[in-house]
This record gives C-alpha cells, sequence and structure tokens, in this order.
C-alpha cells in the first residue's frame, strides 16, 4: 500500500514539473520590479538586482518593468511573465517564495517556500530567494515560441511597423540625394589649403602622427565600481582575470585578453554571449551593451 502511494505521489510531482517546464518554455520574458510589496524602497538589500541576476543564470531574458521593452514584448505584453516573492516571515524565521504570473494576472508557476533564520534580513532574504531558486533552476528553461497573441493585435502592430519602416526609410534617401551634402564637405579643405604653406603642412604631420601613437600603459588588474554591485575586483588568474564582487564575493565574470592591449572579451556568467570591453586613458572600463556602452569607473 506504501509502495503504490509513494509511487502514485512520484508520477503526480513528475507530470506537475513537466507541465510547469512546458509553460515556462512559451514565455520570451521574465520582467522584475524594482521594489516589491514588502520593501520600503527601490532595490532595498539589493534583493531585486539578486532575483534578476539569479534569473538570468537560469537562462532566461530579463528586464527591469522600468527600462524600455524590446518591440515584440511592447507590442504583445503576453510574452513576459510578472515576477512576485511573497514573504511570510516571522519574528523568528525569514519565509519567502517566488511567483510567476502572466498578463491576465493568472499564477503560471510558484516556487517551494525558501527558509532561513538569519538574524540580518539581507542575508536571510538572500537566502530564502536562493533556497526558492532551486526550482526555477530545476526547469531547465528553454524558450520555445509557442505563445501565440491575438490575431487582431498581429496585424495592427504589422501595419504600425511597416508604417514606421516607411517614414523611417524616406529621409535616408532624400538626405542622400541633396546635392548640397558633398559642397560642405568640399570646401573647407579647398580653401584651408590654399593658405597654408607646403612646409607648415609637413612641419605639423609627425605632431598629428605623435598624438596617436602615445603609448598608454595601465593594468586592467584594479577596483571597479560596477553597476549596484558596488566595488569589485578584478585580478589575474591563470589565463584569464577574473571580477568577483558583491557582498557575497561571487565571480560575476572572466575577463579574456586579446591582440590589443587596450582591448578585452568579457563573459559574464548569467549571459551566453561575450561582449567588448575596453580600457580607457583614465584606467576606466567600457563595456558593450545592448543600448550602446556602460562605463565602470576605477576606484582610486
Amino acid at each position: 500500500m506504501k509502495k503504490t502511494f509513494s509511487i502514485s505521489l512520484f508520477l503526480i510531482f513528475s507530470l506537475s514539473t513537466l507541465f510547469a517546464q512546458k509553460n515556462i518554455n512559451s514565455y520570451k520574458y521574465i520582467l522584475v520590479p524594482k521594489q516589491f510589496e514588502f520593501q520600503k524602497s527601490a532595490d532595498q538589500y539589493q534583493l531585486n538586482s539578486l532575483t534578476k541576476f539569479l534569473f538570468e543564470k537560469s537562462g532566461f531574458t530579463v528586464l527591469f518593468t522600468d527600462e524600455n521593452f524590446p518591440t515584440d514584448l511592447a507590442a504583445n505584453s503576453c510574452l513576459g511573465l510578472k515576477t512576485k516573492i511573497n514573504n511570510d516571515s516571522g519574528m523568528f524565521s525569514t519565509k519567502m517564495n517566488v511567483e510567476l504570473t502572466d498578463c491576465y494576472n493568472q499564477v503560471i508557476f510558484s516556487t517551494k517556500e525558501g527558509k532561513s533564520k538569519e538574524k540580518d534580513y539581507k542575508k536571510a532574504y538572500y537566502e530564502a530567494v536562493r533556497m526558492a531558486f532551486e526550482d526555477i533552476e530545476n526547469l531547465k528553461y528553454a524558450y520555445d515560441g509557442s505563445v501565440i497573441s491575438n490575431e487582431k493585435m498581429k496585424t495592427d502592430n504589422k501595419v504600425e511597423i511597416e508604417k514606421l519602416t516607411v517614414k523611417e526609410i524616406t529621409p535616408v534617401v532624400e538626405v542622400k540625394a541633396t546635392p548640397e551634402v558633398p559642397k560642405v564637405k568640399e570646401t573647407p579643405p579647398m580653401a584651408i589649403a590654399k593658405k597654408i604653406d607646403k612646409k607648415e603642412a609637413s612641419e605639423k604631420k609627425p605632431e598629428t602622427v605623435k598624438t596617436y601613437v602615445i603609448p598608454v600603459v595601465n593594468s586592467i588588474e584594479g577596483k571597479y565600481f560596477v553597476d549596484k554591485w558596488g566595488e569589485c575586483v578584478i585580478s589575474q588568474k591563470e589565463g584569464y582575470y577574473s571580477l568577483i564582487g558583491g557582498d557575497e564575493k561571487f565571480e560575476f565574470a572572466a575577463i579574456y585578453k586579446t591582440s590589443m592591449p587596450k582591448l578585452f572579451i568579457i563573459k559574464w556568467t548569467a549571459f551566453k554571449q561575450p561582449r567588448l570591453l575596453e580600457l580607457d586613458l583614465q584606467g576606466n572600463l567600457k563595456v558593450e551593451d545592448e543600448n550602446g556602452e556602460k562605463i565602470y569607473k576605477r576606484v582610486q
């Protein structure tokens, strides 16, 4: 009897896990708020940043709710799941679980309750949330693109995108066809060339070359301020540089040399795609980003 009951429980658990995984794989984005209901301020104890990091570590594409949304998510909010952390903490223990809801506010997935008896709020929150995330990691998420949006929404968005495309192409064609553009570019050099003596031009050339050839010797090793993780350290290891930071002192990224002394490749732990990193004249880091570039300042 007990054996039959145990097998039944195992089958129920397996089926529920497979069903949850199938549901989760249908969504392309995870949305994390900058402030949960129980927090007194935005990203208090860096809990929201940790939540985003843990989702990214599990393979999800994650956005804060105050970021600019990609075109497909802006057109169809049902591509994303909203994150909620339920805080059922008491006087002697911290209890939290993670809940994911769809665009109709229906709960798609809810984790087990993570617990901690740490007295320090930040340590307790981190321990409880990490424990709850074990269920999310076990889902082995992989987006399959199976969510189907409303057909009318698809048609309307297609028309709007086509209109925008036409508007964007038209001015580009007009600019190229304008006859005044090449005249503006050609006139100043011709006028200047008449006034400058050949000897003066030859004397200035070495100065221009020297300006760009001066080597700047800076080591990438050191301390930097990285977003909300605060002061982080880059140190050399065997074959690469390691970026370590946060209160937990874990390795955020690995940095590799290129053939150019000031250019590097950075591979973030939470992202699959490596990025380009440059060490500037002041010793700061310029990191290639989807929205342009970010600058991480060196801590003196």
